[in-house]
C-alpha cells in the first residue's frame, strides 16, 4: 500500500476516534481502512492504536507517530501548491480554535464571502476561550487575544483589542459610578478567570500615565460572553473588547465607565504550529481574518 495514503488514513482515523466514520468519509470499507492502519504497524513494527468496540486510543507510539504524520503530510501538501503556486487552489477541512466571542463576532458573519472565495475549504469551527494543544488536537490556527504564553508556535499580528470598561444602569444606580481606577477597589468587578492575573487591572491615561489596581470580586468566569451576560444582568463590573460591546451600548443594557482611564489594548494574533511549509489553506484564513479584523478593531 501506498505509504502517504495509509498516513492519511491513519491520521483521519485518530482524529475521527472511529474506524467506520472515516470509512464512509473516505468512500472505503472498513476493512480496507483496518488494512491501512495494519500495513503501516506491519511497517514500523509497532502497534499504533488500541481499538475497542467504541472508540480508538492511540499507544505512546502512535501518538509520536501521529505528530511526524500530520507534519509530513502537511509539508507535503504545501510543497505541491508551492511548485505550481497559483495553479493549485487550497482545499481541505481547516480546524480552528477560536473563542465564542470572537468567533461569532469575526468569523461567523464572513463564512459565506470565505466560502465562496475558497470553495475547496471546509471549516472545523471549535470555540474554546482556553488555550488548547493545537498539535495534540489536530489544530491548524487558532485565534488568541493577549498576551500570549512562551511555546513553540508561530504567531502572526492580526489586529488590536481595545477594551472598556463597563456597568449596567442598575448597577450603577445602586452602587454608584466610579471617577477613577482606584474607585473600583470599593466595587464588585467581574474577573476573566483565564487570565494569568485576572484580579489586577491596568489602564492607560494621558493625563496620569499607566496604573494597576488591585480589584475584587464574587463572580469569574473562563467566557467573554458569560462576563458580559453577568454585567448586564447587574452582578457588577467587567472589562470587555470594545468590539464586542455596541448592541449593548446602543440598547442602553451597559454604559461605558472610565472613559478618560482606557484598560490596556490587547494584540490578537493568529497562533499555529511551526512547520517547513505552511498549507495554503491556512494562509488563506489569515489573510482573510487580517482584512475582517484590523478595520473592526483598531
Amino acid at each position: 500500500m501506498d505509504v502517504m495514503h495509509s498516513m492519511a488514513v491513519f491520521r483521519r482515523v485518530v482524529e475521527a476516534r472511529n474506524f467506520s466514520a472515516v470509512a464512509r468519509e473516505t468512500n472505503m470499507s472498513q476493512s480496507t481502512v483496518s488494512k491501512h492502519i495494519a500495513a503501516l504497524e506491519e511497517r514500523l513494527g509497532t502497534k499504533l492504536l488500541n481499538r475497542s468496540t467504541r472508540s480508538v486510543q492511540l499507544t505512546e507510539a502512535g501518538e509520536e507517530y501521529y505528530q511526524h504524520c500530520i507534519r509530513i503530510l502537511n509539508d507535503f501538501q504545501e510543497a505541491e501548491a508551492s511548485i505550481g503556486r497559483g495553479k493549485i487552489k487550497p482545499t481541505g477541512t481547516l480546524r480552528i480554535s477560536t473563542s465564542t466571542a470572537f468567533g461569532r463576532t469575526f468569523i461567523l458573519p464572513y463564512l459565506n464571502e470565505f466560502f465562496d472565495a475558497y470553495p475547496d475549504i471546509s471549516i472545523d469551527l471549535l470555540f474554546d476561550d482556553d488555550y488548547v494543544d493545537l498539535v495534540k488536537e489536530g489544530i491548524d490556527l487558532a485565534i488568541r487575544i493577549g498576551p500570549l504564553a512562551d511555546s513553540s508556535l508561530i504567531a502572526k499580528k492580526i489586529g488590536s483589542s481595545p477594551r472598556v470598561v463597563v456597568a449596567s444602569p442598575e448597577y450603577l444606580v445602586k452602587h454608584g459610578r466610579p471617577k477613577k481606577p482606584a474607585d473600583l477597589v470599593k466595587h464588585n468587578c467581574l474577573l476573566y478567570s483565564l487570565q494569568k492575573t485576572p484580579d489586577i487591572w491596568y489602564f492607560n491615561s494621558m493625563q496620569e500615565g499607566d496604573e494597576s489596581v488591585r480589584v475584587s470580586g464574587r463572580f469569574k468566569a473562563s467566557s467573554h460572553e458569560a462576563l458580559c451576560d453577568a454585567t448586564v444582568a447587574g452582578l457588577g463590573i467587567s472589562v470587555l473588547c470594545e468590539w464586542y460591546t455596541p448592541p449593548f451600548f446602543k440598547d442602553g443594557r451597559l454604559k461605558p465607565i472610565l472613559p478618560d482611564h482606557r484598560p490596556t489594548t490587547y494584540d490578537i494574533h493568529v497562533i499555529y504550529p511551526e512547520r517547513r511549509f505552511v498549507p495554503q489553506k491556512v494562509k488563506s484564513m489569515i489573510d482573510f481574518l487580517a482584512d475582517k479584523v484590523s478595520p473592526g478593531s483598531q
